[in-house]
């Protein structure tokens, strides 16, 4: 079967996606990714084909404009700021879309790419499968991720009120440049919503983050949107992309030397002046008398800057499974792959949220009693050694510990591609 995954975003929204691509290739299906243009040599690395699709949203968000965007932690400005990038590559997008879809049997799509997708899927008469990295659709459980403080509890008709309001305006915002690609591909225009066109076709909507991180949600929904879980790259693919090619003999020596360390890695984070936000790390390590393991993420912070001091080091990439579980707590952006991580080594985590879904999962953190929340606009000295002092109690340090088991950390891939293959069967 020849299976077509048109994508847009960045790392963190491909590298899940090329898992489950080499599962599919495993059981002899042909594969095509397409991937943004700065994503497409990662994808290729790991002997998958790729073509590039859509724009280079890492190069937005690190331009200045990006940087302020993303430092103000406002959502609504960071979807109009992509929403213009988008604008102008719409046709575009268009054109890439059609192409990577082109002669496949059956189309997988994501959050980010299944409203071009069900267009094309339709006009090609084969089927769809969406991939869901969030909460992404109608409940009373929880409210549309930004919407809402996300320590607010809200009751289920508030919930709802929500999704309506953003389902509406994403529907308003973006029918002009889908209905520019239906005409393309010779369909009427159309002015529902994707998730109505998608729940009207009985498209799979599969949950690739973890159940035990929404409780009450997989009761709010039916089989179509199964869990399954996040799904991980295995050695051989994270061998191809250079993510095990540093040598973790020094880190674990390290680590070794002295108590668990708490782990630092921004990220994404619009961090303007890393050397200052270093010296907080280094400051805030000091008041609490813990080590410090800082990850090299940021933009102006060189990876091959390898220092080792007795209390901070500060390293490139690693492998998070190789070194979170000889931490004693984490302090990292609450992107979905990172945040599962951290919580499947049982580690108290500190979510210093951006935008978009990550303050959905600081929430939860907090919610669930397994670590806590600090938007990236309150981050400073003070707020951050509070955040992490409160990780370090035994009490929430036995919580991360007993939430771990519960996670699903094995099968994601399988049992996502059992679910693509069961649309055709």
């Amino acid at each position: 079967m020849r299976i077509s995954i048109p994508l847009t975003g960045t790392r963190g929204d491909v590298q899940p996606i090329v898992a489950l691509g080499l599962e599919l290739r495993r059981r002899g299906h042909d594969v095509l990714v397409g991937a943004p243009p700065n994503l497409v040599d990662f994808v290729a690395a790991t002997g998958l084909a790729a073509r590039a699709c859509g724009p280079d949203i890492q190069q937005l968000y690190s331009s200045d404009e990006g940087q302020r965007a993303l430092a103000a932690g406002n959502t609504l400005r960071l979807m109009r700021m992509v929403g213009h990038q988008m604008a102008g590559y719409a046709e575009q997008m268009n054109r890439e879309v059609i192409d990577v879809c082109a002669g496949a049997d059956l189309v997988v799509a994501t959050t980010v790419t299944e409203d071009r997708a069900s267009s094309v899927a339709e006009a090609l008469r084969i089927p769809l499968v969406s991939l869901h990295y969030f909460p992404c659709r109608d409940n009373a459980a929880y409210p549309f991720p930004g919407a809402l403080p996300p320590r607010w509890n809200p009751p289920a008709p508030v919930n709802r009120a929500t999704w309506l309001i953003a389902e509406n305006l994403r529907r308003v915002v973006f029918m002009r440049y889908l209905n520019a690609l239906r005409d393309t591909l010779g369909l009427p225009k159309s002015r529902a919503s994707t998730a109505a066109v998608l729940a009207r076709a009985g498209v799979p909507e599969v949950q690739i983050y973890d159940p035990a991180l929404v409780p009450g949600l997989p009761e709010q929904w039916d089989a179509r949107r199964p869990f399954t879980g996040f799904m991980t790259l295995d050695r051989a693919a994270r061998e191809a992309v250079g993510e095990l090619a540093g040598d973790h003999e020094a880190i674990l020596s390290w680590i070794g030397d002295g108590p668990a360390p708490v782990f630092f890695g921004f990220g994404s984070m619009p961090i303007r002046d890393t050397a200052a936000v270093l010296a907080m790390v280094r400051d805030v390590s000091a008041r609490l008398g813990v080590r410090a393991l800082v990850s090299a993420g940021w933009s102006d912070l060189d990876p091959a800057d390898t220092r080792w001091e007795p209390d901070l080091a500060v390293v490139g990439p690693f492998a998070h499974d190789a070194v979170f579980p000889r931490c004693a707590a984490a302090v990292h952006h609450g992107g979905i792959g990172t945040l599962f991580e951290s919580l499947r080594a049982g580690l108290p985590t500190l979510v210093c949220s951006v935008s978009f879904e990550q303050p959905m999962w600081g929430g939860q953190v907090e919610r669930l009693g397994v670590g806590a929340h600090l938007p990236f606009t309150h981050l400073n000295a003070a707020a951050l050694t509070e955040a992490v002092a409160a990780l370090l109690t035994p009490e929430r340090r036995a919580a991360a510990a007993a939430f771990a088991p519960t996670l699903i950390t094995e099968g994601a891939c399988a049992h996502t591609a059992d679910i693509i293959e069961a649309r055709v069967g």
